[in-house]
């Protein structure tokens, strides 16, 4: 996976705002375009984090 880097296999950089149900903190995760939706599938199987927005950089 891309994690903690911009860049990708050549496409385009997108990055990903998590939120903390529990505790409310946000982070940051960077993907490609590919990685990016594979890592909302998964975020739709945990009940901790839930994906609050994604843009390109």
């Amino acid at each position: 996976m891309c994690d903690h880097s911009p860049k990708c296999s050549n496409e385009v950089a997108c990055r990903l705002v998590l939120r903390n149900d529990e505790t409310g903190l946000e982070r940051l995760e960077y993907y490609c375009n590919a990685h990016l939706v594979s890592r909302v599938w998964e975020l739709e199987a945990e009940t901790a984090l839930e994906p609050v927005g994604a843009s390109r950089l």
